[in-house]
C-alpha cells in the first residue's frame, strides 16, 4: 500500500532510524528537488536530524555506501514505457527483483527502486540512461519522502520499515555495469594533437580534450559551455550524461535532457576549438602550478 511521509522532526528520526547504516547519506532537499547545501556530494557530510525535518523534503545520496537507485521514468502518455525498458535493459521484469525499498511521486508508472550493490561491482558502475529508465548512482540523489512540486508529495510503496534494503541480482549488475572492455595496447608515443590529424572529427577531438576538462568543479557558465560544444561535435546524449554527472551542475534526467535541448538551439558561441583553448590553458596551469 503507498503511503504518505510528512517531514517533521519525529518522520525525519523515524526515517534515519529505519535506515541503520544508510542513514548518514540522508541529505535535505528543497521544494524544486534539488539538495539545499553545497557540498552535499561528500560522503562525509552528516546532516543533523532538525537539518532534514526543516527541509521541504529528504533525499539519499546515491553511490557511496553501495546505494543504488533503478528509476522508472515514463512519460505521462505511456506509463508502461518503464517497465518495458527494465526489460529491454535486462531481458528481465521489475517483478523478478527481490522486495527492497520503493517510493513514488505519484504519477503513473513512475517509481524507483532502491538496491545495494555489492562491493566487488561499485568500481564499473555509472550513472546511466535508458529508454523511460535511469541508473542513479554515484554523485546523484533521489528524493525519498516529502513535498513534491507537483503530486503534493512522494509515497512510499514498500518503506524501509515493512522491508530490508534488497542486494542487487547478478543479472542486474551485468546488465548495468558490465566487465569493462580491454584497454588497447599503450602507444610508443603520445598520439599527435587534434589540430595536426586532419582526419579526427569534432567529436574525436571533442573526446580527447574531455579527458583533460572534468566537470567536477567547473563554474556553471563553464559546464553549460562545455555541453553546447559536445552537442556541436556531434557527442551522443548518453556520453554526455556521462561526463556531466561528475559535476553538481548536473540535475538529473529530466532536467538534462532539457538543457541537452537548449544546447542543440543556442546561438552561444561554444564550439570545439573553445573546448581546446580552455583545456591548453588548463593544462598549462597544472604545469606551471
Amino acid at each position: 500500500m503507498i503511503t504518505q511521509f510528512p517531514c517533521r522532526y519525529q518522520a525525519a528520526a523515524a526515517l534515519r532510524a529505519a535506515l541503520g547504516e544508510h542513514s548518514s547519506q540522508l541529505i535535505p532537499v528543497g521544494a524544486n528537488k534539488r539538495p539545499m547545501h553545497a557540498g552535499w556530494q561528500q560522503p562525509g557530510r552528516i546532516f543533523s536530524t532538525e537539518q532534514l525535518a526543516a527541509a521541504p523534503a529528504i533525499g539519499m545520496r546515491l553511490g557511496h555506501s553501495g546505494l543504488v537507485a533503478v528509476d522508472f521514468d515514463p512519460p505521462a502518455d505511456d506509463p508502461a514505457a518503464g517497465d518495458r525498458g527494465f526489460h529491454a535493459l535486462t531481458g528481465r521484469t521489475a517483478a523478478d527483483l527481490a522486495r527492497s525499498w520503493t517510493w513514488s511521486s505519484g504519477k503513473p508508472g513512475r517509481r524507483q527502486i532502491a538496491l545495494l550493490v555489492p562491493l566487488q561491482w561499485r568500481h564499473r558502475l555509472k550513472p546511466q540512461q535508458h529508454t523511460a529508465l535511469e541508473i542513479r548512482w554515484a554523485g546523484q540523489q533521489s528524493v525519498i519522502c516529502g513535498l513534491h512540486p507537483e503530486t503534493g508529495c512522494y509515497r512510499w510503496i514498500i518503506s524501509p520499515w515493512d522491508s530490508a534494503l534488497a542486494v542487487a541480482p547478478e543479472w542486474l549488475l551485468q546488465a548495468i555495469a558490465p566487465p569493462p572492455a580491454p584497454a588497447p595496447p599503450r602507444p610508443a608515443a603520445p598520439p599527435p594533437a587534434p589540430h595536426r590529424c586532419v582526419r579526427w572529427t569534432d567529436a574525436d577531438a571533442c573526446r580527447y580534450y574531455l579527458q583533460f576538462w572534468p566537470a567536477e568543479g567547473l563554474c556553471l557558465r563553464d559546464w553549460w559551455a562545455t555541453v553546447v560544444a559536445m552537442r556541436r561535435a556531434g557527442l551522443s546524449e548518453a556520453e554526455a550524461f556521462a561526463w556531466t554527472s561528475a559535476s553538481s551542475k548536473h540535475k538529473g534526467g529530466d532536467e538534462f535532457r532539457r538543457q541537452w535541448r537548449k544546447a542543440e538551439t543556442t546561438k552561444a558561441p561554444y564550439s570545439v576549438a573553445w573546448l581546446g583553448a580552455r583545456t591548453r590553458r588548463a593544462r598549462e596551469r597544472r604545469r606551471h602550478g
